[in-house]
């Protein structure tokens, strides 16, 4: 596990797939001249959205199962700015998998400058919609999800996690 301070470098982070590309539009802009914090959170949520569509937790996987995942913790760094015009990427490095959670970091680029601007650290739980309750992953999902962590795990670089978010086993 590595400390906050341990951060990887843009071309390492850009290296992941890229969840959500955008330009940051002027009514992201706050009193301050810059994107407000709000939108930074926004970008993580659509792209985590995007991430787990990718692997089969979409709308039809909720309907036919009943089940879907819930953010439980999340750790959240603002590391840069990003202004009106810039150009914005997110992407997604998954940790680990439990039972029942999913770990994984969260990164905005900002383009037009070249840094690292922000870190989401996050734990969901799967979970059962009827009971409202973390169950464990399907097999299939699992297996995904394994095959997902197991390449980021072999990364050159370490994940950025601050030691607060853990997976119980």
């Amino acid at each position: 596990m590595s400390v906050v301070s341990d951060l990887p470098g843009v071309d390492d982070v850009l290296a992941l797939p890229t969840l959500l590309l955008e330009t940051a539009p002027r009514e992201w802009e706050d009193g301050n001249g810059h994107v407000n914090v709000r939108h930074f959170y926004d970008l993580h949520m659509r792209a985590a959205h995007s991430a787990m569509t990718a692997i089969g937790l979409d709308k039809e996987y909720r309907e036919t199962t009943g089940q879907s995942v819930f953010s439980v913790e999340q750790h959240i760094r603002f590391l840069g700015e990003v202004h009106v015009g810039d150009e914005v990427s997110v992407h997604m490095r998954w940790v680990e998998r439990g039972d029942k959670v999913l770990h994984a970091v969260s990164f905005i680029v900002n383009r037009s400058t070249r840094r690292l601007v922000n870190t989401l650290e996050a734990l969901e739980a799967h979970v059962d919609l009827r009971t409202r309750r973390a169950c464990s992953w399907a097999p299939a999902v699992a297996d995904r999800i394994d095959e997902v962590t197991e390449a980021h795990g072999r990364l050159p670089w370490v994940a950025p996690v601050g030691g607060a978010i853990i997976v119980r086993r």
